[in-house]
């Protein structure tokens, strides 16, 4: 049974660019489109900015550097140091040993926001547009006031999950497409991420649409990470850890989601113990080993039963890590994600689609306009225990500005997940410091466009790298 709903929505907001989503990547696109001096108001659902490096404590922001370790300079290089000296003067004794602390990240982009002079709109969802002759007029969104409207000049979707590309008309995938399993054979991506040498290979996709598993980030303080390591990224048996599957099986979380019976192999989500220590005396470890398979999450149902999934298998994770694994006898939880971690969801079908292949090889363009460095890092949408890599074979890569620019829609941009490549590409153009970048150059495209009077496909992209190149960005 369907419903009509019907309210009126005044305009309350007006800017010369709108950005959707202050993750990491709406942050740098709204960041550089004030700073080039657009009128700019940043949208996001939540009451934080920085996204999943933030509310989901997902510390390791990569990908801000050429493989070689020269910087990609610009936004990135900025956050990431400027993160690094709050975290040295704010944040105790034991300060992340990361690249960035999530708990000092937020304040950095909260800063960086107000002096560029963005708005920023919490609280509020994005829910629809109006269009009119290929152009967006203003969009809605839902906030504790009720529906309201935005208006601009300018759109730019950085919501990761593609909210504006869909509510938009624009057209979008999720996930494989045909043929990935012989694009991924044919790159010899065999290597799974635990054990170094394994021979096992991955298996086939089954079917198309397949997204990678969704996650939540914690970390525990007290772990002695110099033994604890010893057991990381490789597959466990009971052996490895001299207990039986009898042991096991009596825990009171075994058999749920992620702990179900695994053969020899120790029944935990991800299959393998996965830490990053941190820390002054390093006796602190960012645990990444959660994980729920076959969700959707621009699906409203399934995402919110993931969630519940996720954030219990903290709990049960934290309680058999500190019985059974050297290391954490003596550990304790010291903090959790407060949201959902979702690797994919929509891609754009943009003016160009980045493939995989292109990513390994490093290839460059004439109208790059971002940087990537990160390996294909493609957790198994069909399992728990392997992720599907592979080595890029050259220091970075570009990202076309073509692949920020939809077919149809003249005054919209999109940066950070949801950018157009393939599902292999995907697994490396995801990464923080990547999305970084593409929000700095949607930008301050942006803010090149509303200047110019041009629509986004007019821009003269030399122009536009060019002065990615005056901010700072390394190309």
């Amino acid at each position: 049974m369907e419903y009509d709903f019907c309210a009126k929505a005044p305009l309350k907001y007006s800017a010369e660019v709108v950005v959707t989503g202050g993750g990491l990547a709406g942050c740098a696109a709204a960041i550089a489109a004030a700073r080039n001096g657009a009128d700019t108001l940043l949208v996001e659902e939540t009451g934080m900015v920085g996204g999943l490096a933030t509310l989901g404590y997902v510390g390791p922001l990569d990908a801000t550097t050429k493989r070689n370790g020269e910087s990609f300079g610009g936004l990135a290089e900025e956050i990431v140091e400027s993160t690094r000296n709050l975290t040295k003067a704010y944040g105790g004794p034991n300060y992340y040993a990361l690249k960035v602390a999530p708990e000092m990240l937020r304040f950095v982009l909260l800063d960086m926001l107000q002096k560029s002079g963005v708005k920023i709109l919490f609280h509020a969802n994005l829910i629809g547009v109006e269009k009119s002759q290929n152009e967006i007029s203003h969009v809605y969104i839902s906030t504790k006031s009720g529906i309201e409207v935005a208006s601009a000049k300018r759109f730019i979707d950085a919501t990761g999950d593609g909210d504006l590309i869909a509510v938009s008309g624009e057209e979008f995938v999720k996930g494989s497409e045909p043929g990935v399993f012989e694009e991924l054979s044919a790159g010899n991506l065999d290597k799974i991420h635990y054990q170094s040498g394994a021979s096992e290979k991955y298996d086939a996709y089954k079917s198309d649409g397949l997204m990678q598993p969704v996650s939540v980030m914690f970390s525990m303080g007290n772990v002695d990470c110099s033994v604890a390591q010893q057991y990381c990224n490789r597959m466990l048996t009971y052996n490895d850890l001299g207990i039986t599957k009898e042991e096991v099986m009596k825990l009171p979380y075994f058999g749920t989601v992620g702990f179900e019976e695994n053969g020899d192999y120790i029944p935990i989500p991800q299959g393998r113990v996965l830490i990053v220590k941190f820390g002054i005396d390093g006796k602190f470890a960012l645990v990444n080993m959660s994980r729920v398979v076959g969700i959707d999450g621009t699906n409203a149902a399934e995402k919110s039963r993931a969630e519940e999934i996720a954030q219990m298998q903290i709990l049960y994770l934290c309680d058999f890590l500190i019985r059974y694994v050297p290391g954490f006898e003596n550990a304790y939880l010291y903090t959790s994600s407060h949201t959902l971690g979702v690797r994919e969801t929509r891609r754009l079908v943009g003016k160009y689609v980045l493939k995989g292949r292109q990513v390994i090889n490093c290839e460059t363009f004439d109208d790059g306009v971002a940087c990537g460095s990160y390996g294909i890092d493609i957790h198994d949408p069909q399992g728990k225990s392997k992720a599907i890599g592979g080595i890029l074979k050259g220091d970075y890569y570009h990202i076309p500005y073509r692949c920020l620019l939809p077919k149809t829609i003249k005054n919209l941009l999109v940066a950070g997940r949801c950018i157009s490549v393939d599902h292999v590409a995907h697994s490396s153009t995801r990464i923080q410091g990547t999305c970084i970048m593409t929000g700095q150059a949607a930008g301050t495209a942006a803010a090149l466009s509303v200047k110019n009077n041009l629509s986004f496909d007019e821009l003269n992209v030399s122009e536009l790298r060019e002065k990615l190149k005056k901010d700072g960005v390394i190309l």
